[in-house]
């Protein structure tokens, strides 16, 4: 009998928290007061120092299905950018013009789902340090958002509406995740960005988007964006980019391969599987450093004229280790010329000669462009299809 007032009190208490959870989140905001932006863009005018961030937000009411599309990816009737609202704000800094686009506007900036932050080409050159502390010292802020160079103003590169997504910045992220699948260039988010910069040595690296024209279907010019480069910082500026060649190299040696193609003459081999090691060796003052691949692929078109024999599959090997080794010496090449470490060289060494790392850090930028590189790649072909006869004799 004594326990059932005990019993009681905490059958109270457990519904009165079923009860609390059931209410709802504590921390949930209403649709028709929130502002969700999915991309923001920043540009500094190199005269005055002003910032301007480019707002783009989702309009929920005209947000339309890919059924609203034809069959080149473009919508059908109505504006192409209505599904979303730009906005602009002009302040002293990057949060100045947060503060003010929230004091200007009549909903509540939502971030959680910002796909991109683009930086224009000008502003990355002068330094994007102010813009990073921000969104890092920011609790809503989305680490894994992917930056973004673009070839012109950020502002003009949110105005384009491409592919077949309503939303553009999401377009746009996909587009990026898409081209690093196939091994063309790197998706890079908030986070990878500020780990190269709190590296000291590595430098940050982010991918270019451009505008290019191009015919549609119906035989008018439209503008559609595309990645075009890599570019490559040192600390938060932009001191030069990598090409499509370039970039493959780079993405190679720190291992982000995950499939696509490698074309040599007479053959095409789709990538199945690819790892990639910096191996680094001190032997006095001076470093050298392996870059050793070994890749898995399948052939995928033979435009030669001789059977596959043992012999032609080997040299069709060796040919694809070769296009290997060569895209990643450019990449090394160009990297020599910036003086800026897009591998993460320093890192490697670091980790394997901790106590000489003391003395070569201070001296790393020094030290980088006279760095032996030696690339050593190893391929292997798994399926070459069921016709081992060429079609064609010479």
């Amino acid at each position: 009998m004594k326990r059932e007032p005990c019993f009681r009190i905490y059958l109270a208490i457990i519904l009165v928290i079923i009860l609390v959870c059931l209410s709802g989140c504590w921390d949930s905001e209403e649709l028709n007061k929130i502002s969700i932006v999915s991309g923001l863009g920043w540009d500094l005018d190199p005269d005055t120092g002003e910032v301007t961030l480019t707002y783009q937000s989702i309009i929920p009411s005209e947000i339309k299905s890919t059924s609203g599309m034809d069959g080149g990816g473009e919508q059908k009737g109505g504006s192409a950018l209505r599904a979303i609202q730009l906005d602009q704000d002009t302040g002293a800094s990057p949060y100045d013009v947060l503060n003010r686009f929230t004091q200007h506007g009549s909903r509540i900036p939502f971030y959680q789902h910002t796909q991109v932050y683009v930086f224009g080409k000008d502003g990355a050159q002068k330094g994007i340090y102010g813009f990073l502390d921000t969104q890092a010292r920011n609790p809503v802020s989305r680490p894994n958002a992917l930056i973004v160079v673009s070839e012109k103003k950020a502002s003009d590169i949110l105005g384009i509406q491409d592919g077949m997504e309503n939303i553009q910045a999401f377009g746009m992220a996909a587009e990026i995740k898409l081209s690093a699948q196939f091994s063309k260039y790197p998706a890079v988010t908030r986070l990878d960005f500020q780990q190269r910069i709190l590296s000291k040595t590595t430098a940050p690296i982010a991918p270019i988007v451009g505008i290019a024209e191009e015919i549609s279907s119906q035989g008018e010019k439209v503008k559609r964006l595309r990645v075009m480069g890599t570019a490559v910082f040192k600390e938060d500026r932009m001191i030069g980019q990598l090409n499509e060649r370039e970039s493959s190299g780079l993405l190679w040696t720190i291992n982000k391969i995950k499939k696509g193609f490698v074309i040599i003459p007479e053959a095409s081999l789709e990538i199945v599987r690819a790892k990639g090691e910096i191996v680094p060796e001190l032997q006095g003052d001076q470093i050298i450093i392996t870059i050793e691949i070994d890749e898995e692929s399948n052939l995928v078109e033979y435009t030669g004229h001789q059977d596959l024999t043992s012999d032609i599959l080997q040299e069709l090997e060796k040919g694809q280790a070769k296009e290997i080794e060569s895209q990643v010496m450019a990449a090394v090449e160009k990297s020599f010329a910036l003086d800026a470490d897009v591998f993460g060289f320093g890192e490697a060494v670091h980790r394997k000669y901790k106590k000489e790392w003391k003395d070569l850090q201070s001296r790393w930028d020094e030290i980088y462009p006279n760095i032996e590189v030696v690339v050593k790649a190893k391929t292997h072909l798994n399926e070459i299809g069921d016709v081992r006869k060429a079609l064609l004799k010479d």
